[in-house]
């Protein structure tokens, strides 16, 4: 093949600067860093090395190949989890976690299969395409999406293992919601102490938000601790309903309940706060988007899908002002 002529786009045998030349050079390709970047991972000893291609596909192909297994073995354990939850009492904390389970289960297997469409694909498209460029690019991002797979099925078996735990036994549940209810406090400790620097607008350094977005992020945050906060109560009351039946002591659950009762009364009392410290300038620029926030919160109920909270707020982020 003739290596001055780059419409095939084959620059195998090329230094890395003269093949990101080349390609670059095309009205259809990106920047001259980019494509460097994307070639680099093929490069031995600075040269676009055919061997490179190949170590990089047999690179690709484990990763899939792992990933695959990963959400495999996730969606096992899902199911045996659920399994396991059938001699647990009919309660809305159990059934919301069994229906995320799912919903994960059922997304990263189909995510894994599609990893596999993408690499056959690939390696057919490689039989009759010379264009290094976009076989490599491709690869790479392949190889980038199958090891996000693969932490995601990771992830999902790992808290299918702790809810099997959850499931199995009443101290295992309070642990978890002492915990939860740590948690809640320490982000009330952050939120308190943004205030404190809301307080003294002269502390907040050049580098960070203005007074008024801050403002704006710290209410946004106190709001969703509502959410939060009901939630833990709701999880607290299915707890205890378990633990009732089972005949199990509540006096644990008994202080859980007091120590929320009073995140409750310092939200409240954060919520003033944040009210009082409001400049009109504040009120001006971001009052419609906290209305829109409570509006929006207001469509959830416990026990509550904090991702799909998170993906409902996005609109209203400080960016958008």
């Amino acid at each position: 093949m003739d290596q001055t002529d780059d419409a095939s786009g084959d620059v195998t045998g090329l230094s890395l600067s003269e093949a990101a030349d080349r390609i670059a050079a095309r009205e259809d390709r990106p920047d001259r860093e980019t494509v460097r970047t994307v070639l680099a991972e093929v490069a031995v000893d600075r040269i676009v090395s055919e061997d490179g291609i190949t170590e990089l596909e047999s690179d690709t192909s484990m990763a899939v190949s792992n990933a695959e297994g990963r959400a495999e073995y996730a969606t096992m354990r899902v199911d045996e989890v659920e399994a396991a939850a059938a001699d647990a009492p009919d309660l809305e904390t159990v059934a919301a976690r069994l229906d995320e389970f799912a919903a994960r289960a059922e997304s990263v297997e189909s995510r894994a299969l599609d990893l596999a469409d993408r690499l056959h694909e690939l390696v057919h498209r490689r039989e009759y395409s010379e264009s290094v460029y976009e076989y490599v690019r491709d690869l790479r991002d392949l190889g980038q999406d199958a090891d996000t797979v693969h932490g995601d099925a990771q992830r999902l078996a790992t808290d299918a293992d702790e809810f099997e735990r959850w499931l199995d036994g009443h101290a295992t549940r309070v642990a978890e919601l002492s915990g939860d209810v740590n948690a809640i406090a320490a982000a009330f400790d952050d939120l308190e102490a943004a205030a404190d620097r809301l307080e003294d607008p002269d502390v907040i350094g050049a580098d960070e938000p203005d007074p008024a977005t801050q403002w704006f992020a710290v209410t946004q945050r106190q709001r969703v601790n509502e959410l939060v906060v009901a939630d833990a109560r709701t999880e607290l009351a299915d707890v205890r309903t378990w633990a009732e039946q089972a005949g199990e002591e509540t006096a644990d659950l008994d202080e859980i309940a007091d120590r929320l009762d009073d995140l409750e009364v310092r939200r409240e009392r954060l919520g003033e706060r944040l009210d009082d410290l409001a400049q009109p300038a504040w009120r001006e620029r971001y009052g419609e988007a906290v209305s829109a926030v409570e509006d929006t919160l207001d469509e959830f109920e416990p026990p509550v899908d904090f991702g799909a909270v998170q993906a409902a707020l996005e609109e209203y982020g400080p960016e958008q002002h």
